[in-house]
């Protein structure tokens, strides 16, 4: 048999096997972004709060997306960034610099909202079982172990290079691959071909080359998370064909509207 014909074949096998590996998982469809808004914190987003998840909690998402940084003595907590998370609690004066567990929990977002670190964050998911943790700032398997090393299965990591999506998927992790549109597909061909890492899940911006995204659905039986979108025409077009996950600030689960 030609070279060229047994490469198709092994495309096609390992193609049909990642098909039905990946589409035994099922998954909501939305995802709250920075913990969630809308409702009684409409204007506050991205606040990684814990009204904020709570809330979401409460609207009927299972996926919330948090941000997490590390304080000056160690631990993580949520918080998109320090120089924002600074603004927002009236320490501008602090700039980009961490600072103590103490000095979080002792601060307030906009003046009235609960700033929260990951721990309790896991506290929360393990009183609630069908919520699982999405986050996007860190890929590094021993810091997230600090604090979810128990719940491995329950999260899912934003990866920004081949190593860090295999070492998270070997520690238990669920990988995210986030890289742009730009010759993907052949990566991730590559990859099944070479017997690296399955890459079966990405995660993309709305921004970039949609029409690529799209082609790379099309083409492989592969999972898509999105950010951001909070537009109800965006959602019927694409959720459920090119996406099968959308961050969104404002979308309520529980009355389909957007509530900003």
């Amino acid at each position: 048999m030609p070279c060229t014909m047994k490469r198709r074949l092994t495309i096609l096998s390992i193609l049909f096997l990642h098909f039905l590996t990946l589409n035994a998982q099922t998954f909501p469809n939305y995802i709250a972004h920075g913990g969630g808004a809308g409702g009684e914190i409409s204007w506050m987003i991205y606040s990684n709060s814990r009204e904020a998840i709570m809330q979401s909690i409460r609207n009927g998402y299972t996926f919330i997306e948090i941000d997490m940084v590390v304080t000056s003595d160690g631990h993580l907590v949520a918080a998109h960034d320090w120089e924002s998370f600074n603004n927002v609690t009236g320490h501008s004066e602090l700039g980009d610099s961490a600072i103590t567990l103490e000095s979080f929990k002792s601060s307030l977002i906009y003046g009235e909202l609960t700033p929260i670190s990951i721990d309790e964050v896991v506290e929360i998911l393990q009183q609630n079982p069908s919520v699982f943790l999405v986050t996007d700032k860190i890929s590094d398997v021993e810091i997230l172990d600090k604090s979810l090393s128990g719940i491995r299965n329950r999260v899912y990591v934003e990866a920004f290079s081949i190593e860090d999506f295999t070492r998270l998927r070997e520690a238990g992790y669920h990988p995210m691959y986030s890289h742009p549109a730009t010759n993907l597909t052949e990566e991730i061909i590559e990859n099944l071909l070479n017997g690296k890492t399955r890459i079966d899940f990405i995660a993309n911006s709305t921004t970039d080359n949609f029409k690529e995204i799209s082609r790379i659905r099309c083409l492989l039986p592969i999972k898509i998370a999105m950010y951001t979108s909070n537009s109800l025409d965006f959602f019927d077009e694409h959720l459920g064909t090119d996406v099968d996950l959308i961050y969104t600030d404002y979308y309520n689960p529980m009355t389909g509207k957007i509530e900003e």
